[in-house]
């Protein structure tokens, strides 16, 4: 589509200067499109095609409106994988996204990022293992320190409408010691701190009700989806009116 194709050629002249006058990080590079999904009882079948970064910011982050226009093959729609995690002493930890960052800056974010393709050819993208290399490069937590990593569901973020795999992860590590590896983590610069949230059903709802406006679409929905599967369906049906 030549109209979309220009849209995205804008938009990115735009966003590239902007990053540079403002020193934010942004940068092109291959991604995987979300094409279509499968759900079963315990397997999530995903296919997966080519998409760039590039394409990504000019349809999803800054006109995600032309889906309604020229329908929503025209969107990059590239997969996303985000945590919630949980620590040894019973803390789930969010990051607050620092002012580097080209969308969501200063809002309570979960850990994560965007899929690649697999550096063989060969072989198929990977989001587990691109959870647990985002979990590394922010957290400086290594795949190890993991007891626990289960998807809770794909979502989409409302408002950019890209899909997001979350991940249950729980580390085997206190929250104070997981503050010190992220701040000499390989992409520290992503966040300017994390936040902590008490692992309980009523302290999750006071720090939603206390932080909903700061709250990215995805972080909410991992604390959402983490109380379902902890604390079931009841909990999550008194919650879930905060997604409106």
């Amino acid at each position: 589509n030549e109209h979309v194709e220009r849209i995205i050629d804008h938009s990115w002249l735009e966003h590239t200067q902007r990053a540079r006058r403002d020193n934010r990080m942004l940068y092109d590079g291959p991604l995987c499109r979300l094409a279509e999904f499968r759900a079963g009882a315990a397997e999530l079948h995903l296919t997966l095609g080519p998409v760039s970064y590039r394409e990504f910011l000019g349809t999803n982050l800054t006109h995600a409106h032309l889906r309604y226009v020229h329908g929503a093959g025209v969107m990059a729609n590239p997969l996303g994988v985000s945590a919630a995690l949980t620590s040894r002493d019973g803390f789930l930890l969010l990051g607050r996204r620092s002012d580097r960052v080209i969308y969501h800056a200063r809002r309570i974010h979960p850990v994560g990022g965007l899929v690649e393709p697999n550096a063989r050819a060969d072989a198929a993208p990977d989001p587990v293992a691109t959870m647990l290399q985002e979990l590394r490069e922010e957290t400086n937590v290594p795949a190890e320190r993991v007891l626990q990593n289960e998807c809770l569901g794909l979502v989409r973020d409302k408002h950019i409408v890209q899909p997001e795999l979350l991940f249950d992860i729980r580390i085997d590590a206190d929250a104070q010691s997981i503050y010190r590896c992220a701040a000499e983590a390989p992409d520290a610069q992503e966040h300017s701190q994390l936040v902590p949230i008490r692992d309980h059903p009523a302290a999750v709802v006071n720090f939603i009700e206390q932080h909903l406006p700061q709250l990215t679409p995805v972080a909410l929905a991992s604390l959402l989806l983490h109380g379902l599967r902890h604390w079931g369906g009841g909990w999550f049906a008194t919650t879930r009116g905060y997604l409106r």
